[in-house]
């Protein structure tokens, strides 16, 4: 076998399993932006943060300190708010979150939960002030939180951490798709929502020593349905209902979700470590009277290993 036979076949192949040091450090960004269409009206927003991370090897897993250092907000367009904004979301913006990550550092159980809720609790009430309709808002979203675990929480909110932890000790050949099916939890509270996830191997650029790997996962849309008419209905019930309206679990049957979310990703051949997402992620929803809504969020985020 020739030895430019070799570095073709090497090239067709992606394994690179994690090796770190036993204590890492590394800078995290993350740029986020969203567009809502709506009544054929768009609303748009962006931000940016930058975090110190610590990654700590455990029996089977880590263990993972995430501390901001940097973070810009969604410009608003009344200075007023804007400042309202800022002061609310400071004491979650300079909270340190921890948690506990498995062999892939997939966030698996945020650490002092109870005290992160608190918190959200506080910075939503600063934001909604007096305001009745706000006040109602805010008794709907808070139990949302109340009601998870630590696991699901560091499901849903740490959704950029995740992200990065999907291609990380997986084997990809060329050609090869990776497929399998996953369980996302519902932030509602419903139960899980089956997914059909994909990952393949791009390309090997063996210049800037990396591998480029694409990641796609599409909801099963009838397993979302299910899971938010759950979700619905018991948010439903919580609520006080006028007198004479309809009942709101025969317009949550006619509710439809879509969301497929991708990344393409820059790993690093030498520790296993993604250096870069680019990743997006489009949601589609219809309302009982057919109006329909889209979301499409956006994230690009790096890493740097300094230790």
């Amino acid at each position: 076998m020739t030895l430019l036979v070799v570095l073709a076949m090497a090239a067709s192949t992606f394994s690179a399993p994690l090796t770190l040091p036993k204590v890492a450090k590394v800078e995290m960004s993350v740029e986020r932006s969203r567009e809502d269409v709506r009544n054929g009206e768009m609303k748009s927003a962006s931000a940016f943060t930058r975090y110190e991370k610590t990654i700590e090897a455990r029996d089977g897993g880590y263990r993972v300190t995430l501390k901001p250092v940097e973070t810009r907000l969604p410009e608003l367009p009344s200075e007023t708010d804007q400042a309202k904004l800022q002061a609310a979301v400071e004491n979650l913006t300079n909270h340190t979150f921890v948690y506990a990550a498995d062999e892939s550092l997939a966030p698996k159980s945020m650490e002092g939960w109870s005290s992160i809720i608190a918190e959200i609790r506080k910075t939503l009430t600063a934001l909604v002030g007096d305001s009745p309709e706000g006040q109602q808002a805010l008794g709907a979203v808070v139990p949302v939180f109340e009601r998870m675990n630590p696991q699901q929480a560091a499901a849903v909110l740490l959704k950029e951490d995740g992200f990065l932890t999907i291609p990380v000790n997986v084997d990809l050949e060329a050609g090869k798709p990776h497929t399998y099916e996953d369980r996302l939890p519902n932030p509602l509270g419903g139960p899980p929502i089956k997914a059909d996830g994909v990952i393949a191997l791009e390309t090997i650029d063996t210049a800037r020593n990396v591998a480029v790997v694409r990641w796609t996962l599409t909801l099963n849309a009838q397993s979302a349905k299910d899971s938010m008419a759950v979700a619905l209905e018991a948010l439903a019930a919580r609520m006080p209902q006028k007198p004479g309206a309809p009942d709101p679990r025969t317009a949550l049957a006619s509710l439809k979700l879509d969301r497929t979310s991708g990344c393409l990703y820059e790993i690093d051949l030498k520790t296993g470590l993604p250096l870069k997402a680019d990743c997006e992620s489009l949601i589609t929803s219809s309302d009982p009277s057919g109006q329909t809504a889209t979301r499409t969020e956006r994230w690009v985020i790096t890493q740097s290993l300094k230790t």
